[in-house]
């Protein structure tokens, strides 16, 4: 009964249209939250993403798309538009040598992109480059789970899921992406969350522990002074 609900044809053209709302809005929350300082993104993430998200555009443009050039555009312009945001709000330019492989490996896979004819290969290619940078996103968002904005990748999670129903049918080549899109955002949920519960089970130092243990380091750091020792 649900695959023949999704096989309607307004039941798909309404899905499709939410998700496509729902993905442009997406970016509002964290747009608001940088700007709030209240997130803090993984530079190299945005900035692989804002890559893909351009190439993409700039591919369709030369394949002659027009109607679907709308909803592109609003992606790549949301995607650049944090990255900037990113690389404002963040002090220092260089990037860590895991971030450092990865952007050198999605320059390699954009170059394999360019050289490649089939849909196919050119679509695992772009899910493989931009999953590497959903990985650091990951890991920051279980290290740091304040640093993201759940309801962003709410968004987008429940965004992708519309459009598989939108697709109503069972072609993995166009059910590819928003797969990956649900599989990219539900793993950075949950790394939030596991990373939140991780946080509450630490013990919490009490403030005068803490300025104990603070004044015993010191005390042991001038005793071992070479001062304290003559």
């Amino acid at each position: 009964m649900l695959q023949a609900l999704a096989q309607h044809p307004e039941v798909a053209y309404r899905a499709g249209l939410a998700s496509a709302v729902l993905s442009i809005y997406a970016f509002w929350p964290y747009i608001r939250d940088i700007l709030t300082n209240r997130t803090r993104p993984e530079r190299a993430s945005w900035l692989i993403w804002a890559l893909l998200s351009t190439v993409s555009l700039l591919s369709q443009v030369y394949e002659g798309a027009d109607r679907s050039l709308g909803f592109a555009a609003m992606q790549t312009l949301g995607t650049v538009i944090i990255c900037g945001l990113t690389f404002w709000k963040t002090t220092g330019l260089h990037f860590k040598n895991e971030d450092s492989q990865v952007l050198t490996a999605t320059a390699v896979g954009i170059w394999l992109w360019a050289e490649m004819e089939s849909a196919a290969y050119s679509l695992f290619v772009t899910i493989t480059m931009s999953m590497m940078g959903g990985l650091l996103t990951m890991k920051k968002a279980f290290l740091d789970p304040r640093s993201e904005t759940w309801a962003t990748w709410a968004a987008f999670f429940v965004s992708a899921l519309l459009a598989v129903v939108a697709v109503g049918r069972a072609d993995w080549l166009l059910l590819a992406y928003p797969l990956y899109v649900m599989v990219l955002s539900g793993g950075i949920m949950a790394c939030m969350a596991v990373g939140r519960l991780v946080q509450k089970r630490r013990p919490a130092v009490d403030p005068e522990h803490r300025q104990h243990l603070t004044l015993s380091v010191m005390s042991f750091q001038r005793a071992g002074s070479p001062s304290a020792s003559e």
